[in-house]
């Protein structure tokens, strides 16, 4: 099962804090995401967005290690309270107040039924056909409300107990819709205002997330957010579009016989026009000069590097010649230097124990082409398989990247305005991002690189 197509919300509305936070991050998710989570952070000195974030971050990336047979309500208890203490760890580390709660509610897609959990006031719905089959009930009252905050609901900075409910829905049909949206949503927005909209999208091509962002625009006092997913279940073909996913469904299999009998057809045709050419042909080998740059592929395995360091060309580039370079590490083009940066640095609001992205998150770069020399191409060998990352951030900094296994240190300067590229081969590594107007604020990423990873690309943002 696969999301066909996919609506979010992530919005500060009047408050201006955005406290709330989702997972994949608002605009990264893709058809291949299998969890969603939406949650809603509340605190004094507006500091539920260290709430939410933390608890959000942290299931997203445990979920994944176990299958659809380890899950239950008594895993998600476990992972809560284990991403509940961190939340206390990190208050107290950093001196905040630990008055501090979130909301829970998640949604996990397997491959013929769904799981869901939820934990507070977040809400979750299961549609079909304009109706609504299921919807969850507020839980986990906390006995003394939060101070300054409208939420009462959630999972508190304290040693109170953790039961979270859950359900699976094994009916599960192509074409249903899964909402999940905190409080700012669920008050502007009622069960027949989502019941008309889903019917409405399916009869007609109306704007879904716009719908119900005017529903809750400047109409509550908190934050809104939401992500809606329409589910395919059968076998698909997954294509984007216009930036909503779509996924379209398999075709009748009688058009496969037809096509390969074509296929087969415009083959036979291409190989007699082959073979005649070659016997009309000059023998005489012609030699022309090469004034063109190869295409930037992936070098070969001559060259003994862990990984290899790729960035936009504003140069001409020069090209590593195969085994030229006795280092373990090789960049494709001089490093870009860092502009200077003025923006105002955010303190206090990054988790230093965050996991790192989800792999399946998707991230769009622009990348320019090279520049044209006078070089002649080099003879390329068989592809090595690797991992490839492209690297963002949010405020420039200085990057340590370790193989650990060779123990290989290249040392990066990234800035706002790179779109950095590297290919790690398998093995284990760390990235650490130093910030360059804080010397004391530092991100840790650590990949172990498997076989199977490889030909695959992971898209990492930095924040501090």
């Amino acid at each position: 099962m696969n999301p066909e197509s996919i609506y979010y919300l992530f919005e500060a509305g009047i408050k201006g804090k955005q406290e709330d936070y989702i997972w994949p991050i608002a605009g990264k998710a893709t058809v291949n995401d299998k969890v969603f989570i939406v949650c809603d952070g509340a605190g004094n000195f507006n500091n539920g967005e260290i709430a939410s974030k933390l608890i959000c971050q942290f299931m997203a990336a445990k979920v994944l290690k176990f299958d659809e047979r380890k899950m239950s309500g008594e895993l998600i208890d476990e992972l809560l309270t284990e991403a509940r203490d961190r939340l206390i760890t990190y208050a107290r580390e950093y001196r905040l107040d630990t008055d501090l709660a979130t909301t829970f509610s998640m949604l996990i897609l397997y491959d013929q039924k769904v799981f869901m959990s939820w934990y507070g006031d977040s809400r979750i719905y299961h549609l079909r056909g304009g109706e609504i089959l299921f919807r969850t009930e507020d839980n986990a009252l906390v006995s003394e409300p939060i101070k300054n905050t409208a939420i009462a609901r959630g999972i508190k900075a304290d040693s109170s107990p953790i039961n979270a409910e859950t359900k699976w829905i094994e009916d599960v049909q192509d074409g249903d819709y899964f909402l999940l949206c905190s409080k700012g949503i669920i008050e502007n927005v009622t069960d027949d205002d989502i019941k008309l909209l889903v019917s409405q999208k399916d009869k007609a091509n109306i704007d879904l997330t716009g719908s119900f962002k005017r529903l809750a625009f400047e109409k509550t006092a908190d934050n809104y957010s939401m992500y809606l997913i329409r589910v395919n279940v059968v076998t698909q073909k997954r294509s984007i579009n216009n930036g909503i996913v779509a996924i379209g469904k398999q075709t009748n299999g009688n058009v496969v016989p037809f096509f390969i009998l074509a296929m087969t057809i415009v083959g036979l045709f291409i190989m007699v026009l082959y073979f005649r050419k070659a016997r009309t042909s000059d023998p005489t080998l012609k030699y022309r000069n090469q004034t063109s740059q190869p295409v930037d592929v992936l070098r070969d395995d001559s060259v003994p590097s862990a990984f290899v360091m790729s960035a936009p060309r504003k140069k001409t580039v020069n090209v590593l010649r195969n085994d030229s370079v006795p280092g373990a590490i090789v960049m494709s083009v001089p490093r870009k230097p860092i502009l200077p940066v003025t923006d105002s640095v955010k303190k206090n609001s990054e988790n230093p124990q965050a996991a790192p992205q989800n792999v399946n998150s998707a991230a769009i770069q622009a990348e320019e082409k090279p520049e044209h020399t006078n070089q002649t191409p080099i003879v390329q060998k068989k592809q090595v398989p690797q991992l490839m990352i492209k690297l963002t951030t949010d405020e420039s900094c200085k990057l340590k990247i370790t193989n650990i296994d060779l123990d290989e240190v290249f040392d990066w300067d990234l800035s706002t305005d790179d779109n950095g590229t590297i290919y790690l081969k398998p093995g284990k590594y760390s990235i650490v991002a130093t910030s360059v107007t804080d010397g004391s604020k530092t991100k840790t990423y650590n990949f172990d690189v498997k076989p199977g990873n490889t030909h695959t690309t992971q898209n990492l943002h930095i924040r501090f």
